[in-house]
């Protein structure tokens, strides 16, 4: 089965790509489930929207289509800084390297 680990600093890489649609400029985001290839993905997480980060220009394009365009992110970090507004966007995962990366922090226990 996929694992979702928790999003730290070190599982971001220092320069990624993402891919993005020409006209509207948006992200493209997939569910979870679009991306079977993993493994066995739980019923629950299925449907989580996911944002595919690539650690290469070349990986990224293969994966986009002709509506679409790479986009350079300087800095990994940035994924873990904008995290507010993709997660106001539905994006609650990140693809990166294979693995399945959670934005939300767990919740605090009081």
């Amino acid at each position: 089965t996929v694992e979702i680990y928790p999003l730290t600093a070190s599982a971001l890489p220092p320069l990624c790509y993402l891919v993005v649609e020409k006209v509207s400029s948006e992200l493209v985001v997939l569910p979870l489930r679009t991306f079977a290839n993993l493994g066995e993905i739980p019923e629950a997480e299925g449907d989580a929207r996911t944002l595919p980060v690539f650690g290469n220009h070349h990986g990224a394009r293969r994966f986009s289509r002709r509506s679409q365009r790479v986009i350079k992110v300087p800095d990994g970090n940035l994924l873990k800084t904008t995290g507010p507004y993709l997660q106001a966007k539905g994006i609650t995962r990140l693809l990166i390297d294979g693995q399945v990366f959670a934005l939300e922090e767990p919740a605090a226990t009081v």
